[in-house]
């Protein structure tokens, strides 16, 4: 449909102007009465840009410039700005369009009643926004005031009449009980919320909403150890046709370390979630955490670029969040969350900016000039230390998260909040790709090494699918006897090119990305193919592979070795599953169903890298465990350090009694053999007996020592 037609009908009204080049831009609309407070046309309607009478709109033209240079399909808009002139207020946006077909535009809208609009949506969200925070804040009120009398008159069974009749006219639900929860106060906004009655006191409704949210036992003896309230949101359906959301809080009073009584707080909230979900979402809030969401946050970083203000950006990364949803429930999750993202408005206060912009990631904004009693680092591990200490959930547990944090500086890495954003962004890469609480600032050198990082594991993931990678075995053997009992499958790979790239290079970077679980079902499926070899050749030899600790924690790794053994016809009894330490500590639940199930197969279960990881007797005991390796550095100093005879010793020492067996990886000497055998270790592995090769090659090797 034509401009002019929808402009004429009111169904728009904004000017249009095609670019043929810089310097030549027509307006296609040029009988719009506001156009002229904005830019100036020559008698051909050409813009002159030399000539306009809008700063804000002359400030545009440097970004949309960038925009038609380019080949890529594009909209940039300026976000809304208001033109004051002599007779009137204009509300405008402008757009600069480079179109699919090759075409270049720019528009300007009069936005008048968007931004109308826009102002009554984020009049409302900051209502609900403020109304949520009195609510908040009365508790905070009412409980502090509570807990000093209550810590006061210890053995107070009764307050005295002013401060009954205070609580008696509150808007807000008060319920006091003793330290055995029996009632001692409550008041009528308590037994309107909760449904009281005659037969069913406040004292009961408590016991019966603690129950109906599924809060463990522990809940709030947790409470009582911890010396803390617990507050949050709660939505309770005692019966069918009532229905509310509750903001609660639940305060232990102690005297000393002695509990004495329970303070509980309540207010009704239904109101502000019925429409906060909606008006907070279009004023660019995140509707779960309160805060900014991607797109709010993004306009602020622009604006802050186009006003050429110095800011550091911060991107905060939960670790492992998706472990803790699975572990705790998706409701613990969002309740975690929320308090993430109250910790971080309370640590930053009023001097920047947060917002939520991934599901697990946050963002924090802070201008160069509010950094004065504190530098950058030293800021980061402040932060890092608010938002990790333990969080307290309904379901009575504690977790304690980790965060890794990237960081880049406007205008110091970038100049452009596109690049300001990657810049912040392969800082956290780099920082996840370190360990778990790891803080990095953007550098040249960190890009590189992420590009290159980038590369590499564009080559495994093409690698893995092409099936370039190659499966060599290296044997162990009975120490005893001398022959080779079993034997491990080591991956290798060598590009076509023939450069060959360690195993310790891309082992980590698959375990890093999500290239482990392609590369896992790869290695599963050749372990058999190994095993079908070694069987064809009269070996009947079991194998074992690696798994890690990110595999465990994937459901579909149990269904992958039992597919591949069917498709193979094997049997469980011809493979071997090896785990580090770390995993048993990290998902110790997942583990224990794992084990059960590989032992249920006829699957045996090693545990790789004894004793350099976090050693516990504990999993030893319950776990169905068949053999410990002992790490190598134990091994390659046996002879002379008698430090690490004494740790041998006491693991096999230990093994023999849990009637566990030993394989000593990394013997590579005559003398380290003799010392196990004489301490009566079982297997043994290393370079004294064969290095690790390919198939064929193991297969004449074992069909020599049979």
């Amino acid at each position: 449909m034509d401009i002019h037609l929808l402009n004429a009908l009111g169904i728009t009204n904004c000017a249009l102007f095609k670019c043929s080049s810089e310097k030549d831009i027509t307006c296609l609309t040029p009988e719009l009465p506001w156009l002229a407070d904005v830019v100036a046309l020559d008698e051909n309607n050409k813009l002159q840009r030399k000539y306009i009478p809008s700063i804000f709109l002359d400030d545009f033209f440097l970004d949309a410039d960038e925009v038609w240079k380019g080949e890529a399909s594009f909209t940039l808009s300026s976000g809304f700005w208001t033109e004051q002139t002599e007779n009137k207020v204009l509300r405008l946006e402008a757009l600069a369009i480079n179109s699919e077909s090759g075409s270049r535009y720019l528009v300007v809208k009069n936005v008048e009643e968007q931004f109308d609009e826009k102002q009554q949506t984020l009049q409302a969200a900051r209502e609900l926004l403020l109304s949520h925070h009195e609510i908040v804040g009365q508790h905070e009120y009412i409980r502090h005031r509570l807990n000093n009398v209550l810590r006061k008159n210890t053995r107070l069974q009764k307050l005295v009449p002013p401060i009954q009749q205070a609580i008696h006219n509150l808007e807000t639900g008060v319920v006091i009980l003793d330290s055995e929860g029996a009632l001692i106060l409550d008041n009528k906004a308590s037994h309107r919320l909760l449904l009281c009655n005659s037969t069913t006191p406040s004292s009961i409704r408590i016991g019966e909403l603690i129950e109906d949210i599924d809060a463990p036992s522990t809940f709030l003896p947790a409470l009582v150890q911890r010396k803390a309230p617990w507050q949050g949101e709660i939505y309770w359906q005692p019966v069918d046709d009532y229905k509310v959301w509750l903001q609660v809080t639940i305060h232990p009073v102690l005297h000393g370390d002695e509990l004495t009584h329970w303070v509980y707080l309540f207010t009704d909230i239904t109101h502000i979630h019925n429409r906060e979900e909606s008006v907070l979402t279009a004023s660019g809030m995140d509707s779960l955490t309160k805060v900014a969401n991607r797109n709010l946050f993004t306009d602020t970083v622009r604006r802050l670029v186009q006003e050429d203000t110095p800011f550091k950006l911060f991107i905060i990364d939960i670790c492992d969040f998706k472990k803790i949803n699975e572990a705790l429930s998706y409701q613990s999750g969002d309740e975690i969350l929320k308090s993430f993202a109250l910790r971080l408005q309370t640590f930053i206060g009023n001097s920047g900016f947060i917002a939520r912009i991934g599901s697990n990631e946050f963002a924090l904004v802070k201008r160069l000039d509010t950094f004065t009693d504190v530098n950058g680092a030293d800021y980061v591990h402040q932060l890092q230390s608010k938002v990790t200490q333990t969080y307290t959930v309904l379901n009575g547990s504690e977790p304690n998260l980790g965060v890794n944090i990237g960081e880049a500086s406007f205008p110091e890495h970038c100049s452009s909040t596109e690049t300001l954003l990657q810049c912040a962004d392969i800082a956290l890469q780099a920082a996840k790709y370190q360990g778990r609480n790891v803080a990095l600032v953007y550098s040249d050198e960190l890009h590189k090494q992420h590009n290159a990082i980038h590369e590499l594991e564009t080559e495994l993931r093409n690698a893995i699918k092409n099936n370039e990678l190659k499966l060599f075995l290296q044997p162990i053997v009975d120490l005893s006897s001398g022959k080779i009992v079993k034997c491990e499958a080591l991956a290798r790979w060598i590009t076509p090119e023939g450069k060959f790239i360690s195993p310790e290079v891309f082992i980590p970077l698959a375990e890093k990305s999500e290239l482990i679980f392609p590369f896992g079902e790869w290695l599963i499926n050749e372990a058999c193919d190994a095993i079908e070899a070694l069987k064809a050749s009269n070996l009947d030899i079991r194998l074992a592979i690696n798994i890690s600790g990110r595999q465990v924690s994937d459901l579909a790794l149990l269904t992958q070795i039992k597919n591949a053994l069917e498709d193979h016809q094997l049997p469980g009894s011809n493979l071997s599953i090896e785990l580090t330490e770390s995993v048993f500590v990290e998902s110790l639940d997942t583990v224990s169903v794992l084990l059960n199930e590989l032992r249920a197969m006829g699957i045996t279960v090693s545990i790789d890298d004894f004793g350099t990881g976090f050693s516990s007797l504990v999993y030893l005991k319950k776990l169905p465990i068949d053999e410990l390796k002992i790490d190598r550095s134990f091994v390659s100093e046996l002879e002379n350090n008698t430090d690490d005879q004494a740790i041998v010793q006491a693991i096999l020492g230990l093994a023999s009694n849990l009637n566990i067996k030993i394989i000593a990886e990394g013997i590579e000497t005559q003398q380290q053999q003799q010392f196990l055998q004489n301490h009566h270790c079982t297997y043994g592995q290393g370079y004294l007996y064969q290095r690790p090769v390919e198939i064929s090659e193991f297969i004449s090797l074992a069909q020599k020592l049979r």
